[in-house]
């Protein structure tokens, strides 16, 4: 499928994407305008506001982000839109947050970098935030409450995301997928997509590093940091299935979802091709 057409571009959000049109069970598709994913919404244009109230009709709005996230980056206020929290990691997890101390944001990443250097690097600070969310009760009990804001939802589209939309919404997005049925090649196709989207915020801010005078290695642990590594995910679910013996189990006896609320899911969100 052609990623592009499901690309929606905004000047002031990162990685924000709309799931329609992707293929799941028994010959059906996601809706389209029903479901999006995306980066923070603190620092939307007017332009945006505009795009994602009366084009996309966004009504729904989750953030994953913890409070201190939430507190120094507020969501800008979309028309209509019911916003909810349903903070998947909570607490100060280093590094999930940006906020920068009264650093503008090249110097903390250098700081943020050096930092995850010292302690084993990003790719461990990501593998064990991953972990986290698949063995953590109080993580499982808010993706219980991301799908249960899921099957409350009707009219409009319904926008969920996190600081970059990469990993708490990576998650929560495969988990999505999975649950409407989408084979894992379409999960993982969706979920790398991340690294295509932020690709120029990315690169950008890695030379903004070089020329403010951070060595390579330094510029290697936010290039990990702000990337998505199908590795993560594999392990989420490995994780899972050595927990409950599989995902299908994972998703009725924690998550909730009966047979009758994947129905439930089925209908609200995807149509027949």
């Amino acid at each position: 499928m052609n990623q592009d057409k499901r690309v929606i571009k905004l000047i002031g959000a990162l990685n924000v994407r709309e799931l329609g049109g992707l293929q799941v069970q028994n010959g059906r598709k996601i809706k389209a305008g029903k479901l999006i994913r995306s980066g923070r919404l603190s620092n939307l244009m007017e332009e945006d506001i505009r795009i994602l109230h009366s084009k996309w009709n966004v009504t729904t709005i989750v953030d994953l982000r913890n409070d201190q996230e939430i507190a120094e980056h507020p969501d800008m206020e979309i028309e209509g839109a019911d916003f909810r929290k349903i903070s998947i990691i909570q607490g100060e997890m280093a590094g999930i947050s940006r906020e920068d101390f009264g650093m503008d944001i090249i110097d903390w990443a250098i700081m943020r970098a050096k930092s995850l250097k010292e302690d084993g690097g990003s790719e461990k600070f990501l593998t064990k935030m991953y972990r986290q969310m698949a063995e953590e009760n109080g993580c499982q009990e808010k993706m219980k409450e991301f799908f249960e804001s899921l099957m409350k939802h009707q009219e409009g589209s319904f926008l969920w995301h996190c600081t970059s939309g990469k990993d708490r919404t990576g998650v929560t997005g495969a988990l999505l997928l999975y649950a409407l049925g989408a084979d894992m090649e379409i999960i993982k196709e969706d979920y790398l997509y991340t690294n295509v989207q932020n690709f120029e915020y990315r690169e950008r801010l890695l030379e903004a590093m070089r020329k403010r005078g951070a060595k390579e290695d330094v510029v290697e642990q936010m290039r990990v940091l702000e990337s998505v590594s199908w590795s993560y995910i594999e392990n989420f679910f490995e994780k899972i299935r050595k927990q409950y013996g599989s995902i299908e189990q994972f998703l009725e006896v924690r998550i909730g979802l009966t047979g009758e609320k994947k129905n439930m899911l089925l209908e609200l969100y995807t149509e027949s091709e």
